[in-house]
């Protein structure tokens, strides 16, 4: 193969890989004008949470307004028939239900993880669902007529579930550190918690907890969807 050959092959080469290389960056192109950008999909998402968000507002001014207008009927059917026995007993079921705020004294605790980890056992250095569970159940059987968790109304359907290192409260997610309002006689309430097992335990542990007796405490009603609710009232009472 003489010189000139070689070059008209070389020439050849360089011209299909030329081609080549065209075709695939236009390939790459093409694609990447195919897909949306991380930008579109964020701003994408966003509004769509939005639209989530303001509709879930809406659904609780709904709640609201139907429950305001039950008030308003079961009180005009009670004022002519049972001297308001009939309105009392709505309040007090809607009390019990947490579906009305509560404004009273009581006891307001707070949470939070140790601050220095066990040297045997880290985890038992942090809080768990279980042990807010525990300070509910002591808060209860005090006689605590209102208790909310992060200013989440605990309900008699209310699961305090662990989710990594947060907690689950009716299917919101918290973190440390934990605030537990609880209404009722503060100094029954104050003194059952501090004699209980629960808090014996924590403190052994290094777990940070502090209560306090105060005289003007707001627990919101409960803001969830009163569909999930009802299911659990039905599974709770078959």
């Amino acid at each position: 193969m003489n010189n000139k050959d070689k070059k008209y092959i070389l020439m050849f080469i360089f011209i299909l890989f030329g081609l080549l290389t065209t075709v695939q960056f236009r390939s790459i192109v093409n694609s990447s004008k195919n897909k949306p950008s991380i930008a579109y999909e964020i701003d994408k998402l966003k509004k769509e949470l939005d639209l989530e968000i303001a509709e879930g507002n809406r659904l609780r001014e709904e709640i609201d307004f139907n429950l305001k207008k039950k008030e308003s009927i079961l009180k005009t059917f009670s004022s002519g028939n049972d001297n308001g026995q009939l309105t009392d007993q709505w309040e007090t079921a809607k009390l019990y239900a947490g579906l009305t705020d509560v404004i009273g004294e009581g006891v307001v605790l707070t949470l939070n993880d140790a601050t220095e980890k066990n040297p045997f056992q880290s985890s038992l250095s942090l809080l768990h669902s279980e042990d807010i569970y525990e300070v509910v159940n002591e808060l209860k059987k005090a006689g605590a007529q209102a208790i909310s968790i992060n200013n989440e109304r605990v309900l008699p359907t209310t699961e305090v579930v662990c989710a990594g290192p947060t907690i689950r409260v009716n299917r919101n997610r918290y973190a440390v550190p934990f605030e537990i309002k609880a209404i009722g006689d503060p100094k029954r309430l104050y003194s059952t918690f501090n004699d209980s097992i629960i808090f014996a335990s924590l403190s052994a542990f290094g777990i940070r907890v502090d209560i306090k007796e105060v005289k003007n405490i707001e627990i919101p009603k409960y803001n969830g969807n009163l569909d999930n609710l009802l299911k659990g009232l039905e599974v709770a009472n078959p």
